[in-house]
């Protein structure tokens, strides 16, 4: 596994506790927030090509979407909370190193959440118009802790690599969007680089112990989680594009409507399942629990944004 072949619980509890940061240093209570610039690099907001929009729709559909990803990562962080309290109870009486990491990224999962319900409360006294988010995160976590801890690891392995692509890849050095929300992306990202780290050491005991069998099973089951997410953001999508109405007070045709839904579909596949499903650290992963499933996951990025199209 390259560098990470080294790592141990001790170890990602060391580097853990050197990046960690606190709520109040990255958003201190009663921010408000700058709505002059788009929040989302271009990368990930995806408007561009929404011709029938004019720059300040383009940017107030930014602004919607940006909460929207927020709030969708406080939503998935429900049911990898639940989970990592499992797998530390686990360890309860065993590796105490494996116990305190799985707690603290437990512990930061819910300091995340606190972050992202912070920003959307700041959006939305200073957004004017209520925009709408996912609410149902209890229930969408049920389902997927109904599936074996192996594709519940993998799925949350997935959604913590995205954080790398879109802070390096996609924030980091844009000048173009709003200081503070690139801040964001960082310090999100500073800590879901180190339970990525914690996944992997969790995916190798699911390795060690599991039959060949259960290994595969396990990859069928992420699957049918990440067909199930992209109906969940297929719902977000929809719900932006009556934010992006209300907001702006003007209705679209319904062929524009239809493209403004479309696009927010497309870009929440982007950042919550394509970027991951093809990032080379997942796909060694894959193939490691089944050597036919890094081609499927290619197979699957491939046929995201076609279904329903």
């Amino acid at each position: 596994m390259s560098e990470e072949s080294n790592l141990d619980f001790a170890r990602c509890v060391e580097v853990s506790e050197r990046v960690a940061w606190r709520l109040d240093d990255v958003m201190p209570k009663g921010t408000r927030l700058d709505f002059s610039l788009p929040f989302l690099p271009e990368a990930l907001a995806r408007t561009a090509p929404l011709s029938m929009l004019d720059a300040r729709e383009r940017k107030i559909l930014n602004q919607i979407t940006a909460n929207s990803y927020l709030n969708a990562f406080a939503f998935v962080e429900e049911y990898i909370i639940a989970t990592m309290m499992d797998h530390a109870r686990a360890e309860l009486y065993g590796d105490k190193d494996a116990l305190r990491a799985l707690t603290r990224v437990a512990e930061e999962e819910i300091k995340h959440q606190q972050l992202f319900h912070r920003f959307r409360r700041a959006f939305e006294d200073g957004f004017g118009t209520r925009c709408g988010v996912l609410e149902d995160a209890s229930e969408v976590a049920g389902a997927i802790l109904s599936k074996s801890p192996i594709a519940i690891l993998l799925v949350t392995f997935q959604l913590e690599l995205t954080t790398q692509h879109h802070y390096l890849a996609c924030a980091r050095n844009d000048d173009a969007i709003d200081a503070f929300f690139v801040s964001l992306l960082k310090h999100h990202w500073i800590e879901e680089a180190q339970h990525a780290r914690v996944d992997q050491l969790e995916l190798e005991k699911q390795i060690a112990l599991a039959p060949g069998p259960a290994l595969e099973y396990g990859v069928d089951e992420y699957f049918e989680i990440v067909e199930d997410l992209a109906a969940v953001f297929a719902r977000q999508a929809a719900m932006d594009t009556e934010s992006l109405a209300v907001a702006t007070g003007r209705i679209l045709p319904r062929d524009e409507r239809e493209a403004v839904t479309r696009s927010r579909r497309l870009a929440y596949e982007d950042m919550f399942l394509r970027s991951g499903l093809v990032h080379a650290t997942f796909l060694e992963m894959l193939r490691r629990l089944d050597e036919t499933a890094p081609e499927r996951a290619e197979a699957f990025a491939k046929s995201l944004g076609v279904a329903g199209d």
